[in-house]
């Protein structure tokens, strides 16, 4: 890897040696010097909030590494050198920082859609991001104007440059954003007049098509693109990979709200650690002493007020519940001995997903016409057959992992509205339901719950981990659940995450089942705890876990689509069939 971002240096040294780029020998502009004023302009600008991440460059780059959009969070270098362009402009290391972030902020503002690397050559991904750049910043430009000296001090782009495919570009992103530079290059003038004459810059479409025409006439230039080394020297330009990354969405309005913490913006660095203080604390002592070492864990928590992650700052501790009364179970199961059945023969019939074909094969059940005929065209043109021209036909079966995660808040031991039994008891039949029902399959499940008393004091129970067996000692410990305390639920979605995480499941979905809005003591912040499980929600996301919330809550839908999304949760009206929305909700992921 190192070899590789060497050979990519020397790449982009050939180009700073001809005189585009060159360093100053001075001391460099740290991010921690100027990171507080950078975070108070993008706020100024926008209105919100944007986490800034820092990385160290290649050390002989010297500060010239390649911004990037990672995560929603904004990845500059730990320091910045002071260049020269063309060896007449002196581009300060902080003028290059304001550059870079409102350039990856206007980004996230406004990209919201994202290309299909799949379906473009490396050129015309590459010139599908040059306009890309263009719009976005076009679009700044109109809502800020002096946004336009920012950026066009820092692009080299001139009619000299004329050697590689990287000056042409260079020149085409310059054109596209000055229009005072003059070039008289008939490939530039059609960038110029294609990109003015787009109807609708607020679509991401006029990226494509600029891009895609572009590439084509580009061709005629017989000029060789490496992806590698043609790149934009314009030091404050991304990486553009947050483009073409599909896991990775932009921010939305919801998710950077205009409340900001004064305290931590002003903080050196985004990521901050426990103080000594806390740890030091009572709390957290008689925390630490309650539980042995290998079942306590400590997680982050993320602070929207100041797009923060704080490392550490959750100490979660997983325990065994106590037992209770297994006639508790014995009379859910006899009450509910139709319901089972039924819930069984549902699984039963959707255990087996239908038949596939498994071809190229030597031998197999079948003939393969398609390969055959393939095979008989090869012999008559002359040339050597395949010779797997069989195939073989397989049930599908389908693989996933399931874990229950029960809300076991002091809220739980309410009556249930227009019922004589409480939350806690629902929840317990619920989950002697599901996995009396779930061993028809015989799909790995877990059953855990949660509740917390301050971010030093969140309980995690083991109702059935995925290696327990479905036997007395699992139902003894749903008969003893109790409802007390508060709902931590991002610490709990976490550490339920590190759960499926080590699964070697296909599939994995996290089941959330709740009866209210998350809250904790040391937590006053309604929103605050709402956003921290919402970024949990993500987090399990992008390791391939789905995550879907059945809540109790009539009024759910005022907080429960921020944490889960628009289409990953249910408010189930009618208690009694809770069981059974479960089953559907299983039945709809493994297909």
């Amino acid at each position: 890897m190192i070899s590789g971002l060497m050979r990519l240096f020397q790449n982009h040294s050939d180009r700073t040696e001809s005189g585009v780029i060159q360093l100053k020998e001075r001391t460099p502009t740290q991010l921690g010097d100027v990171q507080r004023r950078i975070r108070i302009y993008l706020q100024a600008l926008w209105g919100c909030d944007f986490a800034i991440n820092s990385f160290d460059a290649v050390p002989q780059t010297q500060g010239i590494g390649t911004p990037s959009i990672k995560d929603s969070l904004i990845h500059v270098p730990t320091c910045y050198y002071d260049v020269t362009l063309d060896g007449v402009t002196s581009i300060p290391g902080q003028e290059i920082y304001r550059a870079a972030t409102a350039h990856a902020a206007a980004h996230l503002i406004y990209s919201r859609h994202h290309f299909a690397p799949e379906s473009v050559n490396k050129l015309q991904r590459t010139m599908i991001s040059v306009i890309e750049d263009a719009r976005v910043e076009t679009l700044a430009i109109r809502q800020f104007p002096g946004l336009k000296q920012l950026w066009c001090r820092q692009h080299p782009g001139s009619q000299s440059h004329n050697q590689t495919a990287g000056d042409y570009l260079d020149r085409l992103a310059r054109a596209l954003l000055d229009d005072t530079y003059q070039d008289d290059d008939p490939w530039i003038s059609q960038g110029r007049v294609l990109f003015n004459a787009a109807n609708d810059l607020e679509s991401h479409a006029a990226s494509i098509d600029i891009g895609l025409m572009l590439s084509k006439s580009f061709l005629q230039k017989n000029i060789k693109f490496n992806a590698r080394s043609d790149r934009l020297a314009a030091p404050y330009r991304d990486d553009n990979q947050f483009l073409w990354d599909p896991v990775i969405a932009p921010i939305e309005e919801q998710d950077a709200p205009t409340v900001a913490a004064p305290i931590k913006l002003f903080l050196d660095s985004d990521k901050i650690e426990s103080t000594e203080k806390d740890i030091k604390s009572e709390q957290m002592q008689a925390s630490i002493k309650a539980a042995s070492i290998s079942d306590t864990y400590s997680y982050p928590e993320w602070d929207y007020r100041g797009q923060i992650e704080t490392r550490s700052w959750v100490m979660l501790r997983e325990r065994d519940p106590d037992s209770g009364d297994l006639r508790v179970i014995a009379d859910i199961t006899t009450r509910n001995k139709h319901l089972i059945t039924r819930m069984k023969n549902i699984l039963e019939a959707i255990r087996y997903k239908g038949v596939h074909r498994i071809r190229k094969l030597e031998e197999g059940d079948e003939l393969d016409i398609n390969a055959a005929i393939r095979a008989l065209a090869d012999l008559r043109l002359g040339l050597p057959p395949d010779t797997r021209v069989m195939m073989r036909s397989a049930r599908k079966t389908h693989d996933m992992s399931v874990l229950v995660l029960l809300d076991l808040s002091r809220s739980t031991n309410e009556t249930v509205h227009g019922h004589d039994h409480t939350v806690l008891q629902l929840t317990q039949e619920v989950c002697i339901l599901f996995a009396e029902a779930l061993e028809t399959t015989g799909d790995p499940l877990a059953i855990y719950g949660f509740n917390s008393r301050g971010r030093h004091d969140v309980d995690f129970f083991r109702f059935k981990g995925f290696d327990q067996p479905h036997d007395d000692n699992m139902k003894s410990r749903i008969a003893g659940m109790t409802g007390k305390r508060s709902t931590r639920i991002g610490a709990a979605i976490r550490h339920a995450t590190h759960h499926l995480n080590l699964q070697k499941s296909a599939k994995k979905l996290l089941m959330i089942i709740t009866d209210g809005k998350p809250y904790d003591i040391d937590q006053p912040d309604p929103r605050y705890l709402c956003f921290d499980g919402k970024h949990a929600v993500i987090d399990a996301g992008r390791t391939g876990i789905h995550s879907y919330c059945l809540s109790l809550d009539p009024n759910a839908d005022e907080y429960i689509t921020q944490i889960f999304g628009a289409r990953n949760y249910m408010v189930v009206d009618h208690i009694r069939s809770l069981p059974e929305k479960m089953l559907q909700i299983y039945a709809a992921f493994s297909r």
